[in-house]
């Protein structure tokens, strides 16, 4: 339609509102959160993602060889979309020097398409497009049964996310304003007063509903523990049919953790990198009450429990 692309800008709502002054308890509106939000059918989001960009709207026409990362934010995002940038890379040499995913502008080779300030109208970016979202499933503005669009959903352990999400607050102080101690975050990620809303309710929805859609579900850790498998599996996923040992080696190599930090200039305050991470921040109450969530969210899930790895909660 002619309206397709027509507000990938911040609406003028959006650029004049003020923004909400903190209240005298400390907190922010609308929900009474410790960090300043939005908020979309009763979900939270980071300030800085507009309603127009949010709502179940056409962002984008999906095409055959699209590939959209999901994530609850801080479990791998970057580095997924990296990798699916740098296998087709690896797989289309030909590509032009100005194509997309040959930008070091991440905004420009691997865009979140529900931030305001996109720099590209996504109708108009060059195949193949790798593209981002932190919507929640309501919000996944792709309909069922689309089966060009390729979905990578991938999640992490909690107490991880936590930890790096922590971090991530604190670096986005002018987004976030957030004053509290860490003590004070455990306590609102567990009952989802964070930014990027409830945790448990992002993973879990994506999980049940997975029919309809073309979507391959991969976790945090097992990037980590088995990295060239993991490559292997995603090149599949995006349609070629084979990937040789060299090509694994050459996406590996531009997707390490050294290589990402200096290319995407991350600061090190902003990386939990290793799985397990949580242990030398969290202590032994906080791990239980989080594990008591994650058992209650998703072990007694049937729909979602062969998704989860067994090791998201540590057993006595």
């Amino acid at each position: 339609s002619s309206g397709i692309n027509a507000e990938y800008g911040e609406s003028d709502h959006d650029t004049k509102s003020s923004k909400p002054e903190r209240q005298p308890d400390g907190l922010f509106p609308p929900l009474g959160y410790p960090i300043r939000h939005a908020v979309h059918d009763g979900i939270c989001y980071p300030e800085i993602v507009p309603g127009h960009l949010v709502s179940n709207r056409h962002i984008f026409t999906p095409r055959e060889d699209d590939v959209l990362v999901v994530t609850y934010p801080r479990s791998g995002t970057t580095w997924t979309l990296d990798i699916c940038r740098y296998i087709h890379l690896a797989q289309r040499p030909g590509l032009p020097a100005d194509h997309p995913l040959r930008s070091e502008d991440k905004l420009i080779a691997i865009p979140w398409i529900n931030r305001g300030r996109n720099v590209i109208r996504f109708d108009e970016k060059e195949s193949p497009r790798v593209m981002k979202s932190h919507n929640h499933y309501i919000h996944l503005n792709v309909p069922r049964d689309n089966k060009q669009l390729r979905i990578i959903h991938v999640m992490r352990n909690p107490k991880d996310v936590l930890c790096s999400l922590y971090y991530h607050t604190l670096d986005q102080a002018a987004t976030h304003d957030y004053q509290g101690t860490f003590e004070e975050f455990v306590g609102y990620f567990k009952k989802g007063h964070v930014a990027p809303g409830n945790y448990w309710d992002f993973n879990r929805a994506f999980l049940e509903n997975r029919e309809g859609y073309n979507i391959l579900h991969l976790t945090y850790e097992e990037l980590s523990r088995d990295n060239a498998s993991c490559i292997r599996k995603i090149s599949a996923f995006l349609g070629y049919d084979s990937i040789s040992l060299e090509q694994i080696e050459e996406v590996a190599r531009h997707t390490t953790f050294d290589v990402m930090k200096k290319r995407m200039k991350f600061r090190a305050s902003n990386i939990v990198g290793r799985p397990g991470r949580n242990e030398a921040m969290l202590n032994a109450s906080q791990i239980a009450d989080i594990d008591k969530i994650t058992e209650s969210r998703f072990y007694e899930n049937t729909s979602v429990l062969d998704f989860i790895p067994k090791d998201y909660v540590q057993k006595a």
